[in-house]
């Protein structure tokens, strides 16, 4: 299902495993915005990787991002990002989700930037 969510920012979300209540859209606009903004100009994609530690939620969660296109450039979370991601965690430790791994990928076409959230459970 793909839900218009603000100027220039398209909505997919995909799970696995478990059909639990999605977190917060908000959630999802910000730390998409701040991706962005923490990535070069020049990428017109990227991925955001979020890793729960095995104790699970609630204790903050790793992150990487990366561009396949881009190998060598190194792309550290923001401070922004990094509240974003805060808030998504405990949105989701809220609703009682327990995602071990969530990725986020965007991608921009033309003026525009999609992206896709994965939950894996």
């Amino acid at each position: 299902m793909v839900v218009a969510v603000g100027q220039g920012l398209y909505f997919q979300k995909t799970t696995m495993n478990d059909p639990s209540p999605d977190p917060q859209p908000s959630s999802f606009k910000q730390i998409v915005r701040t991706l962005i903004e923490a990535t070069p100009e020049w990428w017109t994609s990227a991925t955001l990787e979020l890793v729960a530690p095995p104790e699970g939620l609630g204790r903050g969660v790793s992150h990487l991002i990366y561009n396949p296109q881009h190998p060598r450039d190194i792309v550290v979370p923001t401070e922004d990002l990094m509240a974003a991601t805060r808030e998504l965690e405990l949105a989701s430790l809220a609703q009682g989700d327990s995602w071990r791994r969530c990725i986020f990928r965007i991608t921009q076409e033309q003026d525009n930037w999609r992206f896709v959230a994965e939950f894996e459970r």
